[in-house]
């Protein structure tokens, strides 16, 4: 689906059907990392919980799609795990399980530990160190029309060297991921928001380690990886200038 068919699709769906039920639909959120680029501002937290605009990260994150209707979340959790979990069960306004990881496991591996704990079809995964603002509700609603098996949200920047950049075709397919520092046509980067439909990977193929973005995606292409182009603002604190700009960004 081009990006002018996708934009008229979406179109569609605010006029015909603006009332699906999200409730249901699961919501895994990889927050196992270590966060080694934030040492000197996490003050042995992992990275989940670094402290944006006075709240942690994490919060912010599940706020974002409480509000949205998401309630059921799957917190993929590694590093200083404990901390993690004690203050999220604190919260009262969504259900959260805790799929725990003895290892850093990657991205690709957290996912696949988590499988036994995901019940709905499809579901949602998140980055736990970035945020788009996206309108969840849209999204799973245009997946689910398209009938697509795997979507990845990405959005333009001014600086995707930094992240690597997807390029896509005129149907909106993956074609292909760049490596960091190269420069693309399309300066649209991989957001970290996924849409899976249950039951499309195998994930027995893959052993306990690996990364969703390096090792799992590009085998993928071949399959079909559906893009939905996002424009709202995306903000991540992977580094210590990112995490302050993601204060500058929150406190407005």
């Amino acid at each position: 689906m081009s990006i002018q068919d996708q934009k008229l699709f979406i179109f569609l769906i605010k006029i015909i059907n603006n009332k699906l039920d999200i409730s249901l639909i699961d919501t895994v959120i990889l927050a196992g990392g270590l966060g080694t680029r934030l040492r000197g501002v996490l003050n042995d937290k992992p990275k989940c919980m670094a402290f944006v605009n006075g709240r942690p990260f994490i919060d912010i994150l599940l706020d974002h799609y409480i509000a949205q209707g998401l309630k059921r979340f799957i917190i993929c959790v590694g590093y200083k795990r404990e901390k993690v979990i004690q203050h999220l069960n604190n919260r009262i306004d969504c259900e959260i399980i805790f799929s725990k990881e003895n290892r850093q496991l990657g991205t690709g591996g957290a996912l696949k530990n988590a499988q036994g704990l995901i019940k709905s079809d499809p579901y949602v995964v998140l980055n736990g160190d970035s945020f788009i603002d996206i309108n969840i509700l849209e999204y799973i609603r245009w997946f689910q029309l398209n009938k697509n098996d795997i979507s990845m949200v990405i959005t333009k920047t001014n600086n995707s060297k930094r992240y690597g950049n997807v390029n896509f075709d005129g149907d909106g397919l993956v074609t292909n991921f760049e490596e960091k520092n190269k420069s693309s046509l399309t300066n649209c980067i991989n957001a970290g928001v996924y849409l899976f439909k249950n039951n499309f990977i195998n994930f027995s193929s893959y052993g306990d380690e690996f990364s969703l973005e390096m090792e799992f995606f590009p085998t993928l292409i071949e399959q079909g990886i559906s893009t939905y182009h996002c424009n709202g603002e995306f903000i991540d604190i992977g580094t210590e200038k990112s995490y302050q700009n993601a204060q500058l960004f929150f406190n407005k």
